[in-house]
């Protein structure tokens, strides 16, 4: 899959997904998601998930079901239904998110995680790391500072494939 983000004024913009098959999906990106997104793809790629947001919409639903109203919403994306990569995803990238805009050091990365993780009874992602930890820190800032200085009309374009 294609995923591009192209920027519009005041770092908004339109994300689009286009799939192998040549079928798309997108979405005007709604004020601050577009550095959520850009940590969604940092993570679901680094991590090799399949079942998180990229993956979901690779497989077929839109990007528009997961912003409807839950009751609107695909049954398979009611949060009582997701996979579980889905959801070790949204507190890999809310970590992620956090950690960048507070200044937080690496090392507290992991220990933070599972604590969260642990209150509310999910495993760690199997195969996180430090040296995955810090891999995704990088590129997140490299993306987020690619976003911030592109201009208006501009794209950033990567690919999801994940062997």
């Amino acid at each position: 899959m294609t995923i591009r983000f192209k920027k519009s004024r005041n770092n908004q913009g339109v994300l689009y997904c286009i799939r192998q098959d040549g079928s798309e999906s997108w979405s005007r990106i709604r004020p601050g998601l577009a550095l959520h997104d850009l940590a969604h793809y940092v993570v679901e790629k680094a991590m090799g998930f399949r079942q998180a947001f990229f993956g979901l919409v690779d497989q077929g639903f839109e990007i528009g079901d997961f912003e409807a109203p839950r009751s609107e919403r695909p049954e398979e994306l009611l949060p009582v239904n997701l996979p579980l990569e889905s959801i070790q995803a949204e507190y890999l990238v809310n970590q992620l998110q956090t950690d960048d805009a507070t200044g937080t050091d690496s090392a507290s990365f992991l220990s933070t995680l599972q604590q969260t993780l642990n209150e509310k009874g999910l495993p760690v992602p199997e195969g996180l790391d430090q040296h995955l930890v810090d891999l995704m820190r990088d590129q997140y800032r490299r993306l987020v500072f690619q976003w911030m200085t592109l201009s208006p009309g501009q794209v950033m374009e990567f690919s999801f494939d994940l062997p």
